[in-house]
């Protein structure tokens, strides 16, 4: 449980780590577009170049079909002749935009090209493959020269300025296809194209970009909100990790002080006999007749008869805790009560100790034996805290309906490594204490319902607040009733 706390608190304190994702999550639906995009351009490219190949493909076969008929060939001749195929490579290359046309063999090889410039070459091979099963094949370039095309052009410096060029490869064959016939290659202007492609790149990068903004926004809407929400609950469940390691804590010291509890009573009723008989045996020394110093015999007998009182009070509480007795007390007399018994503590230790109560509540018998040993294990605290010739003070106030028992000395202050561990056992500050005791008066605390804190902590002393609701010592004064 604990790690599961630190890894929440990990969590909670990565501020970063949400705009991060956030950012890579940007990055990928960018790249994601930019792909899908570039994709797109290189289809609607391809199509636009491979439009100009199939009208010419069809143009040409239109004009071959007027040599196939048997009529035709009795007037011009086979249909695949040298003569008609280069008449119908001069029909096709009337259409506009065509500035050379070639005629290949079905091998590849020239054969004549019109204007009478231009430059004979053979075709490329790569080409062959698509144009045998009769498809045409056609090359754009962005920066094509004339030169390469025509004689006259190379031979002009000025004239050979990079322009965008468009080439077509169709195959010349009859309908059925059972053979090829030959190649017909022409060379077309492709400013227009060029234009085409810059509306077609200009479309799909207002499209991409409108998707990337409309998309990045719902994407970061959605990743804040579920950042927000998962925030929100670590929140709840480190705070409920927290509350609950509080609890085991609680649970596991109320285990303990219960086990204390046992044993103590156990331990009290061991003892009330003997120290019963040690008393009445230091009350039968007499110093003068022998027995030991004055100082020493009245010190062990002041703590003979500090430990009876103590037991006889614990042996009170456990009997009334067990039994059906029941009665009221005011805070006037529980005052009264701790001021009998811490007085001669705060004599002994040369501390002024006063109290003051300005309300007048009524407790049950047993709320009342309970608080009664939480304040006196406080004022005991403070007198031993408190230097001689100083003093320790005790006052009973309201605040809205809750009734506040405050316990302050002008001792030096608790070390800051106790506060954080106060009430819990085996922390004290004392040279031989076990710090068992403010654990013990903060289950009794929680016990009643009240509340037992430091309220401060400095140079000047320690202020204790025991606050108890005033509803519910009316419940335990009804209950008494």
């Amino acid at each position: 449980m604990e790690k599961a706390a630190q890894i929440q608190q990990l969590l909670l304190r990565s501020k970063r780590l949400p705009w991060l994702i956030i950012c890579l999550a940007l990055i990928i639906l960018g790249g994601t577009i930019l792909a899908g995009r570039q994709q797109l351009r290189e289809k609607m490219r391809s199509q636009l170049i491979e439009r100009d190949g199939e009208i010419l493909h069809a143009v040409a076969l239109m004009h071959l079909q007027e040599f196939e008929d048997d009529a035709a060939s009795d007037v011009f001749g086979a249909a695949d002749s040298k003569e008609n195929l280069l008449t119908v490579l001069l029909k096709t290359s009337r259409l506009k935009g065509v500035l050379a046309a070639r005629l290949f063999d079905p091998s590849g090889r020239f054969v004549e090209a019109f204007p009478v410039d231009a430059i004979e070459t053979d075709l490329d091979a790569r080409d062959l493959s698509g144009l045998k099963q009769w498809q045409p094949v056609s090359h754009f370039q962005a920066a094509g020269r004339l030169s390469e095309i025509f004689l006259t052009a190379a031979a002009e410096e000025s004239a050979d300025s990079p322009v965008p060029l468009l080439e077509v490869n169709v195959p010349l064959h009859f309908r059925q296809k059972d053979r090829l016939l030959g190649i017909a290659q022409f060379i077309i202007e492709g400013q227009s194209l060029a234009a085409q492609f810059a509306r077609v790149d200009r479309n799909l990068t207002f499209q991409a970009l409108a998707a990337f903004g409309v998309s990045g926004a719902l994407l970061v809407a959605a990743l804040s909100w579920a950042f927000r929400r998962l925030r929100h609950v670590h929140g709840l469940l480190a705070a409920r990790t927290e509350s609950l390691l509080q609890a085991n804590q609680e649970l596991a010291l109320a285990a303990k002080t219960s086990a204390v509890g046992a044993v103590t009573s156990h331990l009290i009723h061991g003892l009330k006999s003997p120290l019963s008989g040690l008393q009445t045996f230091m009350n039968s020394l007499n110093p003068a007749q022998g027995g030991p110093p004055m100082e020493h015999w009245e010190h062990a007998t002041a703590i003979t008869r500090r430990m009876q009182m103590l037991i006889n009070q614990v042996v009170s509480v456990l009997r009334e805790e067990q039994g059906f007795r029941q009665y009221e007390l005011t805070l006037a007399d529980l005052s009264a009560i701790i001021t009998a018994r811490m007085e001669p503590l705060a004599r002994q230790k040369g501390v002024q100790f006063s109290t003051q109560c300005v309300i007048d509540e009524a407790l049950s018998n047993r709320a009342a034996n309970l608080i009664t040993l939480v304040l006196m294990n406080l004022v005991q605290n403070a007198i031993e805290a408190t230097p001689s010739g100083r003093s320790v003070r005790i006052a009973y106030g309201r605040a809205a309906d809750r009734v506040v028992c405050e316990v302050r000395d002008e001792g030096p202050g608790l070390p800051d490594g106790v506060r954080s561990k106060l009430f819990s056992p085996c922390h004290s500050s004392k040279e031989h204490g076990s710090g068992i005791g403010l654990a013990i008066s903060k289950q009794l605390a929680n016990h009643l319902g009240a509340d037992l804190e430091l309220k401060s902590s400095n140079s000047e002393g320690c202020v204790f607040f025991l606050t108890l609701p005033a509803s519910s010592m009316a419940a335990e004064s009804n209950e008494a009733l």
